[in-house]
């Protein structure tokens, strides 16, 4: 039996101790399925004419919306405070190839609500292009390589010093961490994000299928999209959460038009 054996990379050092450091949250989940056969259409509609955007970054300025509505999403807390933000910053994470290795580089879509949909399509896409020495989790390549070097204990002490300061939480990962796996798989189905640490949700969304769908007492086959909704239950409650995502719902299937 022949094995391959293999010094960890540094990006994959570094998510070890991200998801170490966020350990042992209090997560409560929704799993939400959302009409977007009408958006897609507007959208497809709005490309043709050179305006417009893509469903992830539609789906980007929706999420922003809901956190400008109601702050308490936008907020970090821990045992001492909480900290609620007046702009939203998007955490996403962005797949990049560097040699044989791929990796996630972070890209913050800073103050969203201010941006308009071509806005925030563009700042993706050249996130996606930009290679070199930006900056992919906390750090430069320089600094990623010497904070692996040190010892376990040291970096974890260093990274939860730095969750105590939700100022630092924002600047270096935003206010909401949203990620989506629409764009590399057609298989309808959840995927639940690894959470915790000080922010109040985070959120995953899915790819978009077709289903059979009652709409005005008709079956229709309509283009759902699956979305799971993480909250941090030490800021949020279900109340709020279902608040929260009935008007996620609402500028989705209905007031879409608002900021496309």
């Amino acid at each position: 039996m022949s094995l391959k054996r293999e010094k960890t990379s540094v990006f994959r050092k570094l998510s070890i101790y991200g998801f170490e450091m966020v350990n042992g949250g209090h997560t409560f989940y929704g799993l939400l399925e959302f009409d977007v056969t009408d958006v897609r259409k507007e959208l497809r509609a709005q490309r043709s004419s050179g305006a417009g955007g893509s469903l992830f970054a539609f789906m980007l300025k929706a999420i922003g919306k809901c956190l400008e509505e109601y702050p308490e999403f936008n907020s970090m807390i821990n045992t001492k405070y909480k900290t609620t933000f007046d702009k939203v910053d998007i955490d996403i994470p962005i797949e990049m190839q560097q040699g044989d290795e791929i990796y996630n580089k972070q890209c913050i879509i800073r103050d969203i609500n201010g941006k308009t949909l071509q806005q925030v399509d563009k700042e993706i896409e050249q996130a996606k292009r930009t290679t070199g020495d930006e900056k992919s989790y906390m750090a430069s390549k320089f600094g990623q390589k010497l904070i692996t070097l040190a010892p376990k204990f040291i970096v974890l002490f260093m990274f939860r010093h730095i969750l105590k300061s939700h100022k630092l939480v924002k600047k270096h990962s935003g206010t909401i961490f949203v990620t989506s796996v629409s764009m590399f798989s057609t298989t309808p189905g959840y995927i639940i994000p690894y959470t915790g640490g000080p922010k109040a949700a985070s959120l995953a969304i899915g790819s978009v299928a077709k289903k059979p769908v009652v709409k005005h007492n008709e079956v229709q086959i309509r283009e759902m999209i699956n979305i799971t909704a993480a909250f941090n239950h030490d800021l949020v409650d279900g109340a709020p959460a279902a608040r929260f995502i009935n008007r996620l719902k609402r500028y989705i299937e209905k007031d879409y038009r608002s900021f496309i």
